[in-house]
């Protein structure tokens, strides 16, 4: 598949390579230079329960991702919500 980079230097990870690998909003990916003309992307390990990321770890990462958005309403809330919920789910096996 191909992708382009955009004038911000963004790419657009396609939707089936997002749900083979169950990436998500606001996954954090390393980004790896192999050789002259090759890049790794690498899907960062999530923090589960207990683990030694703190809050503030995750409030300092996350800072500002949303201020541009136009959408947040109620629904919105409710479905991010029950998205965060399913996915807590599935990290744990449940």
């Amino acid at each position: 598949m191909e992708t382009r980079i955009s004038s911000k230097g963004q790419i657009t990870i396609p939707s089936e390579i997002r749900r083979q690998l169950k990436i998500h909003t606001g996954d954090a990916l390393l980004v790896k230079s192999v050789g002259e003309n090759t890049i790794m992307l690498e899907l960062k390990k999530k923090a589960l329960p207990g683990s030694q990321e703190t809050g503030e770890d995750i409030l300092k990462a996350t800072a500002g991702l949303w201020k541009d958005r136009t959408d947040i309403n109620e629904n919105f809330i409710r479905e991010l919500r029950q998205a965060d919920h399913r996915r807590l789910e599935e990290l744990l096996g449940e």
